[in-house]
């Protein structure tokens, strides 16, 4: 852990997810203790969004483990400072004893001056009949996995976790948690299509164009309404698929290069995605798991639409025939555009057809009820896939939200 503050009143520490730990010294130590963990408590029960979250309280050991939020504001003027603290005592019932700007921070996530330290602070009876600006923090937790298949040397699949936000795009590991204020939130993945390595290329340079008009997206899809956004996912989809197409018109090697997409984009409580192809979106929310995109090919709208079984689905000659994808040729395109609201606790499964040659959708539903982590769920589901069939690459991303 990286220390923060080594002082006589207390050893302030940060750990590796970001979570930072305090323990007291000094003069009444375990007062203080106690009385910033009652405080950081009262303060969650109020809703008050601009101050840590009290994770651990160890009383016998003077130590409490918290959020982070943000760094020191030094350059905050006082006028602010002022104005802070006094919201803090009006809105939440809560005197600091130090209303100084060395206790202001600022909380880039969250896109607002936070503030810290209330071991001394005084907890007044809750204002009543007071209007707060109060605004649901939504937290997203995934986990990414992808694998080859045995039908060739490359894996054609590509995935993206990508955070994007006033201060530009930044790319994600493949496992990881980010709150969705003022940051967004996209996550895609990709099946390429193409002779050679023309399908490996198609996957990631669908991918690469996703990253690089991200910017352009968050100013479309924040605090816009649902046309923008669609707008926007829209002319996305047009110019990857264009991109493709005049770049297999130069190469000879890669005639019939092509790509599906699925992509989403999570803000506070929306959920928009662009679609094509026949890799999957698919939402659980209350025990139901719903397949919310299409899927490009004749033999999927034959089982839709009730007309044949899901093994003669499964077991169709031209299952995987698309009539529909970014490049391939395709003069034109028509991409699944929806947007949709969010609830705490919804799953959401992105992944490619290689995963879904493996798994039925009664088993598809049953790992997704599982209430474990994100890393849990991704792992289990692409285990369970595999057992059954391993020919094609195999591509998904999980991911959990939680409004707190």
């Amino acid at each position: 852990m990286k220390d923060l503050k080594d002082g006589i009143r207390s050893h302030v520490r940060i750990d590796f997810k970001g979570h930072v730990h305090k323990k007291f010294r000094g003069h009444q130590k375990s007062r203080r203790c106690e009385n910033e963990a009652r405080l950081l408590k009262a303060l969650e029960e109020r809703g008050c969004p601009y101050v840590p979250r009290l994770l651990e309280h160890l009383a016998e050991e003077d130590y409490i483990v918290t959020t982070n939020c943000g760094q020191p504001a030094p350059e905050i003027s006082r006028t602010k400072s002022d104005a802070l603290f006094a919201d803090l005592e009006r809105e939440y019932g809560v005197r600091h004893d130090d209303p100084e700007p060395r206790n202001v921070t600022y909380c880039p996530r969250l896109g607002r001056f936070c503030l810290i330290d209330f071991e001394l602070a005084e907890l007044l009876p809750e204002p009543d009949g007071i209007e707060r600006e109060h605004r649901g923090i939504w937290k997203v937790t995934w986990c990414a996995l992808s694998e080859g298949g045995t039908m060739r040397d490359s894996n054609d699949d590509a995935c993206l976790a990508l955070e994007v936000g006033p201060g530009g795009a930044r790319r994600f590991e493949a496992h990881g948690e980010a709150l969705l204020e003022p940051s967004h939130l996209v996550l895609a993945v990709s099946d390429g299509m193409g002779g050679g390595s023309a399908g490996e290329l198609a996957s990631r340079l669908i991918l690469a164009a996703v990253k690089r008009k991200a910017g352009e997206l968050y100013e479309a899809l924040h605090g816009h309404g649902e046309e923008e956004g669609s707008s926007a996912l829209l002319h996305l989809m047009h110019s990857a698929h264009e991109g493709l197409n005049s770049l297999a018109a130069e190469e000879s090697d890669l005639h019939g290069m092509g790509a599906t997409l699925t992509l989403i984009w999570l803000s506070p409580g929306h959920l928009h995605f662009a679609h094509l192809g026949d890799s999957r979106l698919y939402l659980h929310r209350e025990e139901k798991t719903t397949q919310l995109t299409t899927d490009h090919t004749r033999a999927w709208g034959q089982w839709n639409r009730g007309e044949i079984s899901e093994f003669a689905y499964r077991t169709h000659p031209r299952r995987s025939a698309l009539y529909d994808a970014l490049g391939a040729g395709h003069p034109g395109i028509r991409p699944q555009i929806e947007s949709h609201s969010l609830q705490g606790d919804d799953r959401l499964l992105l992944c490619t057809d290689g995963l879904i040659d493996g798994i039925w959708e009664r088993g598809l539903a049953t790992e997704l009820a599982d209430h474990g982590e994100s890393t849990d769920l991704a792992s289990r589901i692409l285990a369970r896939a595999r057992e059954n069939n391993r020919d094609d690459d195999a591509t998904l991303i999980v991911a959990k939200i939680a409004q707190l």
